[in-house]
């Protein structure tokens, strides 16, 4: 993984956990370990040179180390459930060994202090390891008490610092640390006590005034600390001894007592009032109500059978919910042995003309007397007679009690004899049930059925079968939504009630995505393979090349579509596509050497439709192109042909070339030379952009230094040679030059009309007679940031300077500044080619002379230098006049100054 994808991975981990820290256990992987000791070691080479880059290396390094004291503890308590987790615990110690030895130690104070917040993690993690085994083949409990100890001993040796921001930092670590872990309560006592008797008379009296105030708000919090309330004398007794009011903590103890004592009261009275409260509210005790012998009971003489049901079970519950079962069960033991009977069957029963309570409306009228049973008995005994039925009369009841009832019924006539008759209009309402067979008949029935025969199918035609292939693979495709690819947010909604099931939901989500894409990728790609077996075991059909079928190049097509549609959220289904493509090819090509692969064609056309969708600075482009089976010169041009039709891409297309100089052997040298051919373009800003992406490799990239170090004695070679007229440069320096030529007539208005034509007829003189200034400008420009890297290369510029013109020789000594004063006159590459420069090089070893004394006095090597050169003054017509403050021992600035006093 390179820089940017470690980068691009920190800022989503920034982005996901800083405002839900539950989500960092998705990110407790060796992965993320290796990149943010990747990012922490790039981040410890960088020195402080100043520049913006650095500033922002630091931002990445803090957040790095936030990070890592972020997945700690969740990597910690990984290790410790699982013995195989070795290469994360390795990881993760590496870490550690860094933040302890080089962090801590950092010459930035935000580096410094994001470590010591690390290092207060891990004295929590290691001092109190509970929840490990005795027998965890990883960790020890003694090895990681005794590393925590040491940690909290580094934190303590930072109370010595003298920066004030470091010191504050370190109290904030300590006081957290104590309230958590109550065995450093004691020493910690003892290092702020004593912190003030340590410092010496040279430090600042502010610094001294905000650490002792930052202490006593320490242990003020210590103090007010309910888990440390048995050690609050010794911290009242500490805080005292730093020049703490003692008296505050004595007089809210003493409030504290008065308003505790308040709510005791308080509690006391509620528990009373609660008490008188269930008194009144409590029911009075059941006393039931049992007639004496001398009573009537108002019940002797009912027929509880008439009671309806609903309303006996009513009163059932309502007995057992209110009568007590002590009760119940004195009640029970006052019946009779021999048991209770109903009063209906008790002799001499006389029934009550009043019941109790009056019955329901919905409630039947039962006839229950005995003779009317006996009535029915004869009639049904008789042998029935035909006769007219009697009119249907309606009688009123008369009778008020059961006595008259009796005594009427055996005063009127017998009743008629029923009709055997029926009435057909009741026969016809009844429904007619027809008598199934039996399960034995169905299943003689079903033997002797016909076989069931489905209907012919009906074949589709070919527009049908492909547009019915087109709509599933869009479902197919659309399935995505279902589970919400690359969604976090999804995610994090779904688990927001429980923080628990976040990696589970998690893994769920990413394995039912990774099922998705592989069997996609993997339908879209075998139609086509099926299609070449086919072809090839077909007798009729030759060796030569067949084109994919029509269905095969529209569903790839949908595909392709889709996923141009939004290349950021279904960049892995576009992977995973295009590696299904690459390996059918190369297996194809395995059984047929006349097999025409299609992966190229794919990707081509994949590149062709996302390039112009890109924004400025995305770099999904890097990405893809990082991670593909492989590259073509293709590919190299649509990147050319996108940064020079999209300057805004400009800058993006150049970092994608050096990534693919760097990870991509295969097309390393074309994309390398793509920057190389920048490296000399008209326009300036686009050709120090490219210089600045090649001007530095690795020490294992020697063949890529070597080139570019090829490329660029070439560039400056070139001037030695008659100026190519091709019509592209001179049109794109035609307009460099007007647009040169208008800025000095905005600037210079005082400028007369004759002197802006001289200018403008000796511009087009040189273009039309030799080399231009912007001409070596931008053939030199990548030799001399070269030069400044390796001063050895110095020699070529000698043997140039000695082929060309004179013209190009001003601007060649014009142009150099910036290379020499970098070099330095330290360097003895340069001291040397001073030395032994060859005839017709005079003019620009003096100039190199002046450039490395305009401001500084020069050393005992350039007076030798200049002597020397002196000497050959008289031999070859040099004139040193210029050198004269050298030889002297003065810096051409100082002499400048002292003639002027004169």
């Amino acid at each position: 993984m390179d820089h940017d994808q470690q980068l691009l991975q920190l800022h989503e981990f920034d982005q996901e956990v800083l405002s839900q820290p539950e989500n960092a256990q998705s990110y407790a992987t060796k992965g993320f370990l290796e990149t943010i000791s990747g990012l922490i070691q790039q981040g410890l080479t960088k020195e402080n040179d100043g520049s913006d880059e650095y500033k922002e290396e630091l931002k990445t390094l803090k957040s790095a180390i936030r990070a890592f004291s972020t997945v700690l503890p969740t990597v910690f308590h990984t290790v410790c459930q699982n013995e195989a987790e070795s290469r994360l615990w390795e990881l993760a110690q590496s870490l550690i060994t860094l933040v302890e030895t080089q962090l801590s130690d950092h010459v930035n104070t935000g580096v410094r202090i994001t470590s010591i917040k690390c290092l207060q993690i891990i004295v929590l993690l290691f001092s109190k390891p509970s929840q490990l085994r005795a027998d965890h083949r990883l960790l020890n409990v003694q090895e990681l008490e005794q590393e925590g100890q040491a940690m909290f001993n580094k934190l303590v040796e930072f109370l010595k610092s003298d920066h004030e921001s470091i010191l504050t930092a370190v109290i904030s670590c300590l006081v957290i640390i104590v309230k958590k872990r109550h065995q450093f309560l004691k020493p910690v006592i003892d290092q702020f006590t004593l912190w003030k008797n340590s410092r010496t008379s040279d430090d600042s009296p502010v610094m001294m005034r905000n650490v002792e105030k930052a202490l006593k708000l320490a242990l003020v919090s210590l103090i007010r600390t309910e888990s440390l309330a048995s050690y609050r004398s010794e911290l009242i007794a500490a805080f005292g001894s730093i020049g703490g009011n003692v008296a505050m903590f004595q007089s809210r103890h003493s409030r504290e007592q008065r308003s505790e004592e308040s709510r005791r009261q308080k509690r006391v009275a509620q528990q009373q009032h609660d008490v008188e409260r269930e008194k009144r509210a409590r029911v009075a005790e059941y006393v039931p109500i049992i007639p004496s012998a001398t009573e009537p009971n108002i019940l002797a003489n009912y027929d509880i059978t008439q009671i309806p049901l609903q309303n006996i079970v009513n009163l059932c519950m309502t007995v057992l919910q209110t009568v007590p079962i002590e009760t119940m069960r004195e009640r029970v033991a006052l019946l009779p042995v021999e048991g209770v009977t109903l009063a209906v069957t008790r002799p001499g029963f006389v029934r009550s003309s009043t019941p109790p309570y009056p019955p329901s409306p919905d409630h039947p009228q039962f006839i229950t007397d005995s003779r009317f049973k006996r009535e029915e008995d004869a009639i049904k005994q008789e042998p029935i007679k035909e006769e007219k039925p009697h009119p249907a009369v309606k009688f009123e009841p008369t009778d008020d009690s059961d006595e008259e009832m009796a005594e009427s019924f055996l005063s009127r006539p017998p009743p008629p004899p029923l009709s055997p008759m029926k009435d057909e209009s009741i026969e016809e309402k009844k429904p007619k049930v027809e008598a199934l067979p039996s399960v034995e008949e169905r299943a003689s029935q079903a033997l002797r059925m016909k076989p069931y025969a489905l209907t012919e199918p009906t074949s589709l035609n070919d527009t049908e079968r492909n547009e019915m292939l087109k709509m599933s693979i869009e479902r197919i495709l659309y399935a995505e939504k279902a589970f919400h690819i690359n969604d976090p947010d999804h995610v994090r909604k779904t688990v927001a009630g429980n923080s628990t099931s976040t990696a589970s939901t998690a893994i769920t989500v990413n394995t039912a995505k990774n099922i998705w894409l592989m069997l996609t990728a993997k339908l879209i790609t075998q139609s086509t393979a099926m299609n070449h077996k086919k072809d090839e075991t077909s007798a009729d059909e030759t060796m030569e090349d067949q084109p994919a079928t029509q269905i095969d190049l529209n569903l790839k097509e949908t595909l392709l579509d889709f996923i141009v549609e939004n290349l950021g959220q279904r960049y892995e289904l576009a992977l995973e596509w295009l590696y299904e493509e690459y390996l059918i090819d190369k297996r194809n090509q395995r059984d047929d050497t006349n097999y025409r692969p299609f992966y190229f064609v794919w990707f081509h056309k994949l590149l062709e439709k996302v390039i112009p969708t890109l924004d400025a600075k995305d770099r999904i482009l890097t990405k893809l192109l990082l991670d593909a089976p492989e590259l073509d010169a293709r590919a190299i041009d649509m990147i050319k042909e996108n940064l020079e039709n999209v300057p805004e891409r400009f800058v993006p297309c150049i970092s994608t070339l050096r990534n693919l100089v760097i990870s991509r052997p295969a097309v390393r040298f074309l994309a390398l030379q793509v920057l190389l051919d920048l490296c000399t373009h008209p326009n300036d800003k686009m050709r120090r952009t490219s210089i600045v992406a090649v001007k530095k490799w690795s020490a294992n990239q020697a063949d890529i230094s070597n080139r570019v170090e090829s490329f660029s004695v070439e560039a400056l070679n070139t001037l030695t040679k008659e100026k190519d007229g091709s019509t592209d440069v001179n049109e794109e320096e035609n307009k460099d030059t007007n647009m040169i030529d208008k800025n000095m007539t905005e600037n210079n208005t005082d400028a007369t009309e004759k002197e802006q034509e001289e200018d403008t007829d000796m511009a087009e003189k040189e273009q039309e007679t030799g080399w231009t200034e912007k001409d070596v400008v931008r053939h030199a420009e990548l030799y001399f940031v070269l030069c400044t890297k390796r001063p050895s290369l110095l020699k070529e510029l000698f043997t140039v300077y000695k082929q060309v013109t004179e013209n190009v020789q001003k601007y060649i000594r014009l142009h150099m500044v910036n290379m020499i004063k970098s070099i330095g006159m330290k360097s003895q590459d340069l001291i040397q080619f001073i030395h032994e420069f060859p005839p017709g090089g005079e003019s620009l070893v003096i100039r190199i002379l002046t450039i490395l004394c305009e401001s500084k006095p020069p050393t005992r090597e350039i007076i030798s230098t200049a002597q020397a050169i002196s000497s050959l003054a008289n031999e070859r017509s040099i004139d040193i006049t210029s050198l004269l403050p050298i030889l002297e021992g003065h810096s051409l600035g100082s002499a400048t100054t002292i003639t002027d006093a004169k």
